[in-house]
């Protein structure tokens, strides 16, 4: 009868059994080596990708983020009073941007995928920020309302583009981290603006308004840094000029091995309706929507709340930065979150619990340290959620091109389509408790926190039968 043990220390072995011993000993020895050089290369590779892609990619969505809710900052400082803005004109407006943004968002991958994204995200950066600095030459409320039409329309893309064009870049492993950095511009936008908003709204000048000046320098601020996108961006890491040809070759093969090469493939219309058809994408998008509500009450009604609470306009805005604070550190936190939760779904409910019971000490007090607690807490939760949601929409749909395109395009219209809620609860008659928004957010984030584990479910049985059928399947990551 065979062993298959190695022989024990000091038994004599024939020669072509110690040839054997010495071949095993050496595969394993390159293999551990081979590991080794890939780990290397894969780091190497991630961080030059990081210096060029998503840093750009991610100070531009910091310019995207504050032009789009400079509009809340603008409210504070007099606009309302001077474009004759009554009762819920102001929601009217924001309500706008959500219209034109959503309009044009589904297809907005597939022109990416046309056009390119070197050539796209930059353009689509000039347009918003050429919207952005009209803003700050109107005159009455008909002219905003067109104009947040025109902004909404303008930067719808460049978020389902971003995220796309990640998928692209980073392999499965790295994605979450990634996108969750990315998404670091939103709260990052709003620590910024409060203070610069606040600055901004000290100059004094004959003709031009206080809340003028905010949306002027932030539209021209864009359009100067989109310029800069024309010589960063490449559209896939196959044909990307900035890396070695050994380094595309690289990620070709990793990238291939797990299955989500996707950057140079073509977008196949059946593939994208079968897509569709997954209940499953739907449910997971409702866990994103949430975080957007939590994100979005934080971004553009936090000013209008701390005002409401007795501050001056002054200090409302800077002290507006604080929610966003705690949210930027829950976003650099998110990937250790992760981890030590041991999964996605679980680290998202936990996000949306914590963001759930702000909600709760806002609608229960009018004590204003509870209050800002409160908004502190529905800015880390919702923050958290934005980091978590939308890396694992798109990590764990990344099995083709169609799933990518799909799944980040979802994410985007979801997280969007939080506005229109958002916009129409927190009323201006309902100051200074807003009851109906708070108890609406409630509602929004247990339904968040059920479909992270309908999610976690289905995600499980269908890798059981996965691997059932097929032993190098595509397994789902919950």
């Amino acid at each position: 009868m065979e062993s298959n043990e190695y022989p024990s220390v000091g038994a004599k072995v024939s020669k072509v059994e110690y040839a054997e011993l010495n071949d095993i000993e050496l595969v394993a020895t390159e293999n551990a080596a081979s590991t080794e050089n890939q780990a290397g290369l894969l780091l190497s590779y991630c961080r030059k990708v990081d210096r060029r892609i998503l840093l750009y990619i991610t100070v531009l969505c910091i310019l995207n983020q504050s032009d789009r809710g400079s509009i809340g900052v603008a409210k504070v400082v007099g606009l309302e009073k001077d474009l004759g803005m009554v009762k819920n004109d102001f929601n009217i407006a924001s309500t706008l941007f959500t219209v034109g943004y959503l309009s044009l968002e589904f297809f907005s991958n597939f022109v990416l995928k046309w056009i390119g994204a070197s050539r796209l995200l930059p353009t689509l950066g000039i347009l918003w920020g050429l919207v952005c600095a009209m803003q700050g030459v109107i005159n009455t409320k008909a002219q905003l309302y067109a104009m947040r039409v025109l902004l909404g329309m303008s930067e719808c893309g460049f978020t389902a583009g971003s995220l796309l064009i990640l998928s692209f870049y980073y392999p499965k492993s790295k994605m979450t981290s990634r996108i969750s950095l990315f998404y670091l511009s939103s709260p990052l936008a709003n620590v910024l603006s409060g203070p610069l908003a606040s600055a901004l709204s000290q100059i004094h000048h004959p003709t031009i308004k206080r809340w003028q000046w905010v949306f002027l320098l932030e539209g021209i601020m864009t359009i100067v840094v989109s310029i800069v996108g024309y010589f960063v961006l490449q559209d896939h890491p196959e044909k990307c000029r900035f890396l070695k040809p050994d380094e595309r070759e690289f990620i070709r093969k990793y990238k291939q091995k797990e299955g989500t090469l996707g950057g140079s493939q073509k977008l196949n219309f059946a593939q994208v309706i079968h897509v569709l058809k997954d209940w499953q994408l739907w449910v997971m998008m409702l866990g994103t929507f949430a975080a957007c509500e939590a994100c979005g009450s934080v971004s553009v009604f936090a000013p209008e709340v701390i005002n409401e609470l007795g501050f001056t306009a002054a200090q409302a805005q800077a002290m507006s930065a604080l929610p966003s604070v705690c949210g930027a550190i829950a976003m650099v936190l998110v990937g250790r979150i992760v981890r030590l939760c041991g999964s996605h779904w679980l680290a998202g409910f936990i996000s949306l619990g914590v963001a759930l019971a702000g909600s709760v000490l806002m609608v229960v007090t009018l004590n204003v340290p509870a209050r800002i607690v409160g908004l502190c807490m529905t800015g880390a939760g919702g923050f958290a959620g934005l980091g978590i949601f939308p890396g694992w929409n798109v990590t764990a749909n990344s099995k083709s091109v169609a799933m990518s395109a799909v799944a980040s395009g979802l994410t985007v219209f979801f997280g969007s389509s939080s506005s229109f809620v958002l916009s129409n609860v927190f009323l201006n008659s309902d100051a200074p408790r807003f009851v109906i928004g708070h108890t609406v957010n409630i509602g929004i984030f247990a339904l968040g926190m059920v479909s992270c584990a309908i999610t976690r479910i289905s995600m499980g049985q269908r890798n059981h039968k996965q691997q059932y059928k097929f032993e190098d399947a595509f397994l789902y990551e919950y």
